[in-house]
């Protein structure tokens, strides 16, 4: 079919509105591959396809379609051995999730032995459900930046004993800005990091005054960032649980990837079909759409 043909039709934007239906990238990208087709086979199979999802939109209402995600990178880095970061699990849990929600939409459509939405169905059956890897993914990550404490036992521990080495170094180092001796030698009452090690400002002239190591200078130069001494072995131990915390969450986002890593084949599959069936709803929408249109 020629362009001018298709400008006429205003093929593209009908093309357009479709985008907008689609809920995820990969139903948009399944729409922008459409062409239009000569084949009477192919067109009435479509025709079905978007008939099934017209009717199931208004029996049943939206299929829970929100969460698709573009998978394939992350479940490509778990096949050959990587890690996931926790946004990149949470993404691959969004998708399990929408899998299972869409078993539940088709069974609950099923009211007699014979379907009414064959197409429909087919597909839906061929999705698969991994209910341990969704619940294991959500249990161990809150968000792209945050792991919970229930992700292990040992991570909870080891963030108790941070919780509790922070509130050991921060009362030691109240007791020295607070101390009447110490006072005048310092810049201001507070507590800082620098360096990530907790230390006090003090006056340059009075280095001497207050044993420490320096870690910072202010801009003037009127300031010196120091950790005191008497801090030393309380911020070292502190640091050394923060490379504890950090090697459990290295080790448990390495599970997680391996559970990805160990139903790669059916995950991805599954993203196949979602995005199938996220095009397919697509074109129901917009059926319903243009069906109250022509009613006004």
């Amino acid at each position: 079919m020629n362009v001018k043909t298709l400008k006429t039709l205003e093929y593209n934007k009908i093309i357009d509105l479709l985008l907008g239906k689609a809920e995820s990238s990969l139903g948009k990208d399944k729409v922008k591959e459409i062409k239009p087709l000569t084949n009477m086979e192919d067109i009435e199979h479509l025709q079905r396809e978007t008939e099934e999802a017209y009717t199931l939109l208004i029996k049943r209402g939206t299929p829970p379609l929100y969460g698709i995600h573009s998978i394939a990178p992350e479940v490509k880095r778990a096949e050959i051995g990587g890690a996931l970061s926790p946004g990149g699990l949470l993404k691959v849990s969004d998708s399990l999730r929408v899998s299972r929600g869409l078993k539940n939409y088709i069974k609950e459509t099923k009211e007699d032995k014979v379907s009414d939405y064959p197409i429909i169905e087919e597909l839906v059956e061929g999705l698969r459900v991994f209910k341990h890897i969704e619940d294991e993914i959500n249990n161990a990550i809150i968000s792209e930046n945050e792991i919970s404490d229930n992700a292990s036992s040992t991570l909870r521990s080891i963030r108790r004993q941070i919780i509790s080495k922070n509130e050991a170094v921060k009362d030691k180092l109240n007791s020295i800005i607070n101390s009447q001796t110490n006072k005048k030698y310092l810049q201001d009452s507070i507590v800082t990091i620098r360096e990530g090690r907790y230390v006090i400002p003090v006056k340059s002239e009075n280095k001497g005054n207050v044993p420490g190591l320096v870690h910072d200078m202010s801009g003037s130069g009127a300031t010196l960032f120091i950790e005191p001494m008497a801090v030393v072995q309380l911020n070292n131990e502190l640091r050394e649980l923060e490379l504890k915390e950090r090697e459990e969450i290295e080790r448990i986002l390495r599970e997680l990837s391996n559970l990805v890593a160990e139903e790669s084949e059916g995950i991805g599959n599954n993203q196949k079909i979602l995005q199938e069936l996220d095009f397919i709803f697509a074109k129901g929408k917009l059926a319903l759409d243009m069906k109250r249109l022509s009613q006004y």
